[in-house]
């Protein structure tokens, strides 16, 4: 195949996967390849293991995007973007902020035009996998049984992810709650890319700041923060990594501003 392909995975007993994965077949000329369905640089690979607990490549690639579904008990229609982490443990997967902000964008031009009800967001960094070598993207469908089978759902998805890749300023995002509403504004209207985000929730530490800018492909180039979404002590805490690191620290309200 030349060039490593994206590997795109779809765990054959997830609902939303196969949704978008049928639409990614119907929409686009993919042709088998092996076990697989393959379009130039783009390898579709439906699997049997949970993505979520993988520990290696299935097959090599440049990178992994993890077609998914999203459960919350809100039910709430959703299109999701996030990059894979345990901050817990100080474990995070390697984040590539380009296809963040590109899949992020794709799917809120998506939800317009298809005047779809979802909400289109930025997730925390959570859950794994964390081992691969490779950045790591998981674009889901939320957030019931309902909304996984949704055809619109699935092809906005399928749309997204064959967008052509946007380029911006990748950032670590810090602060703010799990679905991320000021970060993901900002990632819609400039071109700041988060790849992982560590919300308010998690033990923000220095270490873990610098394992996220360490764990982002390219090099992170600043720190997204939401003020608004930290306490005193952890602005403390981005302020003096951010120091420590040579690396540009901006708040939200700064990054909207400057129309970054």
């Amino acid at each position: 195949m030349g060039s490593l392909p994206r590997l795109l995975l779809a765990h054959r007993e997830d609902p939303a996967a196969r949704n978008i994965c049928r639409h990614l077949l119907r929409l686009y000329p993919f042709r088998p390849w092996g076990g697989a369905y393959r379009l130039g640089e783009l390898l579709l690979l439906p699997v049997e293991e949970n993505p979520l607990n993988l520990t290696s490549l299935p097959l090599p690639a440049s990178e992994v995007l993890v077609l998914s579904r999203h459960a919350s008990t809100s039910g709430l229609p959703t299109l999701s973007v996030h990059v894979p982490g345990k901050p817990e443990e100080g474990r995070l997967a390697l984040a590539k902020p380009e296809t963040v902000g590109t899949l992020l964008r794709a799917l809120q031009l998506a939800k317009e035009e298809g005047d779809l009800p979802h909400r289109v967001c930025l997730e925390a960094t959570h859950h794994g996998p964390v081992d691969l070598p490779v950045p790591v993207t998981f674009v889901e469908i939320g957030s019931d049984e309902g909304e996984w089978s949704r055809e619109e759902a699935g092809e906005a998805v399928a749309k997204a992810v064959l967008s052509p890749m946007e380029r911006g300023r990748r950032a670590v995002g810090v602060g703010g709650p799990h679905y991320a509403p000021r970060h993901t504004e900002a990632m819609l209207r400039t071109r700041c890319w988060v790849g992982h985000l560590l919300p308010k929730y998690v033990k923000l530490t220095g270490e873990l700041i610098e394992e996220a800018v360490r764990k982002t492909q390219g090099g992170a180039e600043l720190i997204l923060s939401d003020e608004e979404g930290l306490n005193s002590s952890q602005r403390r805490t981005v302020e003096e990594t951010s120091s420590r690191l040579g690396i540009s620290k901006l708040t939200i309200k700064q990054a909207l501003a400057q129309k970054l």
